[in-house]
């Protein structure tokens, strides 16, 4: 019986050494993994905004518009001074060789031969100039229209039809975007805590019982301190696909790792 005794209690010790260690549970809070603050680099009065807070949008979807028509209007400008500028262009060529070809005749005078030299210069640096202002022009239009540069949420609008934006007065924040599909959960830890972890381990985040399969994305180095003990806590951030559910960033959630 004794030896009985032991033997069990051998093996009650041993499977108490073979049990995994228990798994790491961590308050967390939800934030983007994704958040970008739009707005337009030129000056215009916005004519339509085809978004609201809260609406999920594809890369790409039109987001809002600033009145375009000064902007085509130069944009047409300087595509018809461009092609009078090469126009201009390709006859001071002519010129010129008509030119070089008199001064190897030695009919036509160095002074004459310079003069035709210099009118191809001009030419060509107006032309040049031309292109560089069309192209110019062109990005400013392009500026003029806010696409959505992602899949996203609009989680915030600061702007509606009519309003004046005036970016060299004050950069105007105009919406704000985050990822769609993608979000983190940050968490701190103590150094202790932070012993073995790595970037890209799997972990485990559940938020109000839906639970995600995600990985460690940043292990902080800088500490912060935190709690009445002033102990130094570490940021620790875990990444994850929401699949499809609506999350917002701020909700608690809980961080379990292996």
């Amino acid at each position: 019986m004794l030896k009985l005794f032991k033997l069990l209690s051998c093996v009650a010790v041993f499977a108490i050494w073979s049990l995994p260690a228990a798994a790491l549970q961590l308050d967390a809070v939800l934030s983007w993994a994704k958040r970008v603050e739009l707005g337009t680099p030129v000056k215009g009065v916005i004519t339509s905004i085809s978004v609201r807070a809260g609406d999920r949008v594809k890369k790409d979807t039109l987001l809002l518009q600033l009145d375009q028509r000064g902007y085509r209007a130069r944009v047409a400008a300087l595509a018809a001074r461009v092609k009078n500028s090469k126009a201009v262009l390709q006859e001071s060529k002519r010129e010129l060789d008509r030119a070089l070809e008199l001064y190897d005749r030695t009919v036509l005078s160095d002074h004459d031969l310079q003069v035709a030299k210099n009118d191809f210069i001009a030419a060509e640096a107006d032309y040049a100039t031309a292109r560089a202002e069309l192209q110019q022009a062109r990005l400013e239009l392009e500026y003029s229209t806010l696409r959505a540069p992602f899949d996203a949420l609009v989680v915030a609008r600061h702007a509606e039809v009519g309003q004046s934006v005036v970016p060299d007065l004050k950069p105007a924040i105009l919406l704000v975007l985050a990822g769609a599909g993608r979000m983190h959960a940050v968490a701190w830890l103590t150094a202790p805590q932070l012993a073995g972890l790595k970037a890209g381990m799997p972990a485990e985040v559940n938020v109000n019982k839906q639970k995600f399969s995600g990985r460690i994305l940043e292990i902080g180095l800088e500490a912060k301190a935190k709690g009445p003990a002033e102990k130094p806590y570490y940021r620790l951030v875990v990444a994850f696909d929401t699949g499809g559910s609506l999350l917002r960033a701020g909700l608690p959630a809980e961080i379990t790792l292996p």
